[in-house]
């Protein structure tokens, strides 16, 4: 498989497995965050839709809080799109999360790094 569909097969895999978290779904939740967070690169970086910047284990940390506090989240991807080359891949996407408090929409730009047969996420970038 080309760099290109492993990147787009990782941002569908991630968002499946998140949106599992928040439920607290058991599968997901044995594997513990670095299981979730096994793809991402050590020297990973966010900025949020607000502009707040956070370490991968800044993330580690919000994201362990939030194990089962959101029931019934749905997220859902669309729209991928991106460029590759040897060893990076730049994806735009879409992204919508769904609960009980409504819907809503996050367009985010993602850089991964190659790792063996892997993509690694190192840099991610949201916005409403």
């Amino acid at each position: 498989m080309d760099n290109l569909s492993k990147a787009k097969e990782e941002v569908i895999r991630f968002h499946e497995q998140i949106a599992a978290w928040f439920r607290g779904d058991e599968p997901v939740a044995a594997g513990g965050i670095k299981g979730l967070l096994a793809n991402f690169s050590p020297d990973f970086r966010i900025v949020s839709p607000e502009g707040n910047r956070s370490s991968l284990e800044e993330l580690a940390a919000m994201i362990r809080e939030l194990l089962g506090k959101l029931p019934d989240m749905r997220i859902a991807v669309k729209d991928i799109q991106g460029y590759a080359t040897d060893y990076h891949v730049l994806l735009t996407y879409t992204e919508v999360q769904a609960d009980s408090g409504g819907e809503n929409s996050r367009y985010s730009s993602a850089v991964f790094i190659r790792d063996g047969d892997r993509m690694l996420w190192l840099d991610l970038w949201e916005r409403f």
